[in-house]
């Protein structure tokens, strides 16, 4: 009985060798596709002015979803089946709506005169639902010290923050003074100071932010209490200069009468941005499926200078492209993947991981069949942390939901060689890169995820972030990585298990 078992157990393990040898030759043999010249050649044309930044929802962002789609099909790789295609268009694109929220549409109306951003008030993220006419605010003095028992409800306030010192450090002090005041449930927080100073310079008046259509919830400090910053000069001109300097020797709770208007301007549009997919269906395992991301997404243009994105994240994004049309190569000589692979560049990075959020919550392929997620966020470059090393690249989360993932990747790195750098994979990490990637939104679903990154540079969100930067020897390499765990991912006789409890 044991001699028998041994001589079975030998043949099991010469037979799971010969066929995990077969696939190494095979996933190398595909890899030779992966070169520096395509990585460059691709990151060329979506890291150009032309593309304008690729930001979400404008042009640009949508002239590279449109050259995705060419490459993808150049590739041999077919639409989505029409099966899964409910929500599809085009059979590549995904598209997901979204509310832009552009700054300046809350003014102050007083005695004739009406005060906007950056004339005369300042304010970030304060959106009205309606408008509010204030006959009464509620001195709270520097707001260091409320009165026990003052019922803020829906009140007006005042806060003086004359003696908080300047610029950030004041608004951190500020930020600090004011829970409690929003707590107490005040529904318009007015705070007057001597000049805005370096503050006006933490907003965009022609700036905007983004919010997916779907989710109904608001948010930001507005639905907390309207905060909005006045200088003094501002606050005289509402209060009378007389009644603002007996006011300051008043005890906290105070009341004074005043006479103005806060109204509202819907400054919103409707606006669509896409994810784009490459689906290269798989053989006897088709129903599970392993995806891989990077978000093709950038800043846009800012004051007229256009932000290209080369590392963040064109790099990963031509990674995938190349990782595609290995897949797809593989699969037109007779050599696919088992499961399923989906390709999927997303949007809405750069604005809150809103393209992955809108897949994780609508996904073409049921979450329950996802085998996992590989992210890759900027490969392009080397850190400080790095000058003098060998090739690296930092892996983020690949062991927190399932060491399945993270001994596929350690064993796919065999065929690499890559210095895989787990320093950011603390849970104790302060940058908290975990949390800030697409990756997360299939994590936060139970799903396997894992993210490649070669760290932050004195470019990252600058104009600075340029295709002559890029090192794509490193590109290629790290890429590789991601290729052969996914690869390994695909083709192994069982799927990789969640064995961790999610924290």
């Amino acid at each position: 009985m044991l001699l028998r078992y041994s001589f079975m157990g030998a043949c099991t393990l010469l037979f799971t060798g010969a066929a995990r040898s077969q696939g190494d030759t095979l996933a190398t043999h595909y890899a030779k596709g992966i070169t520096e010249a395509e990585l460059r050649t691709h990151l060329e044309v979506l890291a150009s002015d032309a593309y304008m930044g690729r930001d979400t929802g404008k042009e640009g962002q949508k002239m590279a979803a449109a050259y995705l789609k060419k490459h993808f099909a150049s590739m041999g790789i077919p639409p989505v089946p029409a099966l899964y295609a409910e929500n599809i268009v085009d059979g590549y694109f995904q598209p997901y709506g979204l509310i832009e929220e552009r700054t300046g549409g809350m003014t102050l109306q007083h005695n004739g005169q009406s005060l906007g951003l950056l004339k005369g008030l300042l304010y970030f993220n304060e959106v009205l639902k309606e408008d509010r006419a204030v006959k009464e605010l509620t001195y709270l003095g520097d707001g260091s010290k409320l009165p026990d028992a003052l019922d803020l409800t829906d009140k007006a306030v005042l806060i003086d923050a004359s003696g908080m010192g300047t610029g950030e450090a004041m608004f951190r002090l500020l930020r600090t003074r004011l829970e409690p005041v929003r707590k107490g449930g005040a529904a318009v927080i007015l705070v007057s100071m001597p000049q805005f100073g370096g503050l006006a310079d933490m907003v965009h008046a022609d700036g905007s932010r983004l919010k997916l259509a779907y989710e109904t919830k608001k948010d930001g400090v507005g639905q907390a209490g309207q905060l909005v910053l006045l200088e003094d000069t501002t606050t005289k001109e509402i209060l009378g200069a007389s009644v603002f300097k007996k006011l300051r020797r008043r005890k906290p709770g105070h009341n004074v009468s005043v006479d103005f208007v806060l109204k509202t301007t819907s400054m919103e549009a409707l606006i669509t941005a896409e994810n784009v997919l490459a689906y290269i269906e798989g053989g006897d395992k088709k129903d599970e499926v392993v995806i891989l991301t990077a978000h093709y997404d950038h800043i846009g243009v800012e004051k007229g200078v256009v932000y290209n994105g080369a590392d963040d994240d064109g790099s990963g994004t031509v990674a995938l492209m190349e990782i595609a049309q290995a897949f797809a190569q593989a699969k037109a000589e007779g050599h696919g993947p088992r499961r399923s692979v989906l390709v999927m560049p997303v949007s809405g990075e750069e604005k809150g991981l809103l393209g992955s959020r809108y897949y994780s919550d609508h996904p073409i392929f049921p979450i329950a069949n996802t085998v996992a997620d590989l992210n890759i966020d900027m490969i392009g470059r080397v850190d400080s942390a790095h000058v003098t090393s060998a090739p690296y690249v930092y892996v983020i989360g690949s062991d927190r939901l399932s060491s399945g993932l993270h001994a596929a990747n350690e064993e796919a790195n065999k065929q690499v060689g890559l210095v895989l750098d787990y320093t950011f994979n603390s849970e104790s990490d302060p940058n908290r890169f975990y949390y800030r990637s697409d990756h997360y939104n299939f994590a936060r679903k139970g799903i396997p995820s894992v993210f490649y990154f070669s760290g932050v540079h004195e470019d990252y969100h600058q104009p600075g972030d340029d295709v002559e930067k890029i090192r794509f020897d490193l590109v290629r390499t790290r890429a590789l990585l991601v290729f052969h765990t996914a690869w390994s991912l695909a083709n192994g006789e069982e799927r990789i298990l969640v064995d961790k409890p999610a924290k």
